[in-house]
């Protein structure tokens, strides 16, 4: 199961990795030193990275965190992203991120916008009871806006008591298949399973048509056997990822394509007794032709 997790956590940032860009790293001491953050708690160094520490009473906490003026954004979907941890924080507490934008006549006001950590997985989950380092994301898509944001400002409220760390920060520029992903929790963006069928899919069926010709001409008993016993170990592998992706509510493009291309595979498993029974007669036969 670990082993799986990892591979669909290193599949899920290589597709991140290109599709996205950062354009801003954001580290507390600078911005605080700069006045531009971190305008409550207190910043201490861990493992050479600057922490933001952040403690709240039963009364609850409400509070800006950083803000950005002239952002460099060039994209509609953008984000800002870090990890967090926390401990014993009471009711659902989040992080937000208000947008501001130029007004679309001059006698208008600026247009001002939020996205908010309130769902109940992924990056974008709620800040409640205590968790160890995880990622976050602050994603905002800016389609229909009169233009770039002229300012970001990042805030978090706090219900009740509780501590919360925030790690340096990242302003990230996205595509819209990955914003997606994000924003509904998901392990990976819905159109990654179409492109895993289209190229994954003809890629097995020659591998297996491949081992058919092998076992039904009697050749390579030991790279067909390894070769099918492989393919079964990756369906179940595929198998248990489904139903942990389902038990952590995942959305059911990421479970559903697991636990399908997984039972596909899988069934492999069931055709090993007939393959192996053909190389034996295949062997006997020759055994006998020599006898005789």
């Amino acid at each position: 199961m670990k082993i799986h997790v990892a591979l669909a956590a290193l599949i899920a940032f290589a597709l991140s990795a290109s599709a996205q860009e950062t354009v801003s790293t954001l580290d507390w001491k600078v911005l605080q030193q700069s006045g531009k953050g971190a305008f409550s708690g207190a910043v201490v160094t861990t493992n050479g990275k600057s922490i933001l520490q952040i403690g709240s009473t039963d009364a609850g906490l409400e509070t800006r965190l950083l803000t950005i003026t002239n952002p460099p954004i060039t994209k509609k979907l953008y984000a800002i992203t870090g990890q967090i941890k926390y401990e014993n924080v009471s009711g659902d507490g989040y992080l937000e991120m208000w947008n501001y934008f130029p007004p679309e006549k001059p006698e208008m006001p600026e247009g001002k916008f939020f996205s908010r950590t309130q769902a109940q997985y992924g990056e974008m989950k709620k800040i409640h009871g205590t968790s160890d380092w995880r990622d976050f994301t602050l994603p905002f898509n800016s389609e229909g806006a009169s233009g770039a944001p002229t300012r970001l400002e990042v805030n978090i409220v706090l219900p009740g008591k509780g501590n919360v760390y925030v790690g340096p920060l990242k302003l990230v520029l996205y595509e819209p298949s990955q914003i997606r992903s994000i924003v509904r929790g998901g392990w990976a963006s819905d159109d990654i399973w179409p492109w895993i069928g289209v190229i994954g899919g003809p890629i097995v069926g020659c591998f297996g048509a491949l081992l058919g010709w092998l076992a039904k001409t009697g050749r390579a008993r030991t790279f067909v056997i390894v070769g099918l016993r492989a393919i079964a170990i990756i369906g179940v592998l595929l198998i248990i990822a489904g139903f942990l992706a389902l038990l952590w509510r995942q959305p059911y493009a990421v479970w559903l394509p697991m636990l399908l291309f997984g039972l596909i595979l899988a069934s492999i498993v069931f055709q090993l007794p007939t393959i192996q029974r053909r190389y034996e007669e295949l062997e006997l036969r020759r055994m006998n032709a020599i006898d005789a």
